[in-house]
């Protein structure tokens, strides 16, 4: 099983004009993007304000403009991918932080470009979500997806990757 680690980066500068890109694959699916998010919260205990439980978070990648998010998602599976830039998430009521993600000791690729969007912070009192049973993740699914898929809409309108086309209708 494979060791994923979040690494707290204040040093990285999160600028208010700075354009992010998020990539939809299976974060197509909000509920699916959730889920995945709720069992990744504990890793953002990394994050200062969140060492108690962990955050819900979106990852981003930082990208200049719309030619450099086709060219970062060229060497990718991702079929969809938004735009929104760090204002705009903060404005909406989202922190954005600057941070490293870490597989089995390694970087991810563009590492240097990651952040992630705060959503919230993991219910307060409650175990990982992947110690919980199945009516205890449903509850939490129920409460937080209004909010995950409002944080995820603010990268639409999504588009489609560099060999799907135009934009998703």
């Amino acid at each position: 099983m494979a060791t994923r680690r979040v690494i707290y980066r204040p040093d990285r500068a999160v600028s208010d004009d700075a354009q992010l890109l998020v990539r939809f694959g299976r974060d197509f699916d909000e509920a699916q993007a959730l889920r995945l998010a709720l069992v990744a919260s504990p890793l953002y205990r990394a994050v200062p304000g969140f060492e108690r439980g962990g955050a819900l978070c979106v990852s981003a990648f930082f990208v200049a403009d719309e030619a450099d998010a086709v060219a970062l998602l060229a060497d990718t599976t991702w079929d969809h991918y938004g735009l929104a830039t760090v204002g705009a998430l903060k404005a909406a009521g989202y922190a954005v932080v600057a941070t490293d993600i870490e597989d089995d000791g390694e970087l991810i690729p563009h590492c240097e470009r990651h952040v992630d969007v705060v959503v919230s912070a993991y219910p307060a009192g409650m175990a990982p979500y992947d110690k919980l049973g199945r009516p205890e993740r449903r509850v939490i699914r129920e409460q937080l997806l209004a909010r995950y898929a409002t944080a995820l809409r603010c990268f639409d309108p999504r588009r489609r990757g560099p060999d799907q086309g135009g934009p998703v209708q």
